[in-house]
């Protein structure tokens, strides 16, 4: 029985064991890589997720108390030009049918602060009785324009939306009234503001601090661009876009959004109570996030020798 025993039991070759005890060091070596990069490679994973978020955070906070300081400003600009107007609108009255005295007033608010391209004086009817600079040649005219129809109608204090002057420039008009001691209703004073040329606005939005890639554009209530660094896209009236809807809604906020142009965007916005206005300051996403992604490739780069070396 022992000798068939023997005889039946198969006998494993030295090759078959050799290449057993391979297969064995090989499913070690491999639970062993796999243990040692699965935890590595979940933990870089982590830390870019965080990273990322929290660069995103830091971006959407710095832009929104950007654009809500800028907002400050401009409000400040837009109640210190009324403030001007207003102050010379009472040293008018007495002097409507004066056209020496207004004409050197005129030069005088233009010139004096800067706050304004030009500046207009018309009667109750729009009739223009003087202006700054002469050059404008609409002195003896009646105007008709949305922002003189806007400050005659009111007899008020006007911010006016944009629009196109008889001149040609795309502008927005600041005007006070001028009333007469009793109260009577003599005219208007008013400022224009270029929107496509050099103006106090656009050196107070022009020059702001960020040096990467962000940039401030400025809508009007009615989703028209006032101001844009690319100052063909100023008057385009834009639609599809998230903060400028927000904007019309008076909302100030942050998020992050897709353009008008398709470009994923990291903005924050804020409403100029004066005027409706929306002052955006953005910054493209992949521009936000390509320092950490630099980083993260960096840190591979230099765990790579490590990474050889306990392979062999």
């Amino acid at each position: 029985i022992c000798c068939l025993d023997r005889m039946q039991s198969p006998k494993i070759p030295d090759a078959n064991r050799s290449a057993a005890r391979l297969d064995l060091r090989r499913l070690i070596l491999v639970l062993t890589i796999c243990s040692a990069l699965i935890p590595f490679a979940n933990t870089f994973y982590a830390g870019y997720l965080v990273q990322r978020q929290q660069l995103i955070d830091t971006t959407l906070d710095g832009h929104y108390a950007y654009a809500t300081k800028l907002a400050r400003s401009t409000d400040d600009f837009l109640q210190s030009a009324l403030q001007q107007l207003d102050y010379s609108a009472k040293l008018m009255a007495a002097h409507m049918k004066d056209n020496v005295f207004l004409g050197e007033e005129a030069t005088r608010l233009r010139l004096q602060t800067k706050s304004f391209n030009s500046i207009t004086i018309i009667d109750a009817t729009g009739y223009v009785l003087a202006t700054s600079p002469e050059t404008l040649q609409i002195a003896g005219k009646t105007l008709t324009t949305s922002g003189i129809v806007e400050s005659l109608q009111t007899k008020g204090p006007v911010i006016s939306q944009p629009y196109m002057a008889v001149t040609g420039n795309f502008i927005v008009f600041i005007s006070q009234p001028i009333f007469f001691a009793y109260g009577q209703y003599l005219g208007a004073v008013g400022g224009s503001i270029y929107l496509k040329q050099e103006s106090m606005l656009d050196t107070l939005l022009g020059s702001h601090f960020y040096e990467d890639g962000s940039y401030v554009f400025v809508v009007d209530k009615n989703k028209h661009i006032i101001y844009h660094p690319d100052s063909t896209r100023v008057g385009n009236q834009v639609n599809n876009n998230d903060a400028i809807n927000q904007i019309s809604l008076g909302e100030s906020c942050k998020t992050p959004l897709v353009n008008s142009q398709g470009r994923e965007m990291l903005a924050g916005y804020a409403v100029v109570p004066s005027s409706g206005w929306g002052i955006v300051a953005q910054r493209p996403k992949e521009a936000t996030l390509a320092p950490l992604n630099d980083l993260m490739r960096s840190v591979l780069y230099k765990t790579r020798p490590i990474a050889i070396l306990m392979l062999r």
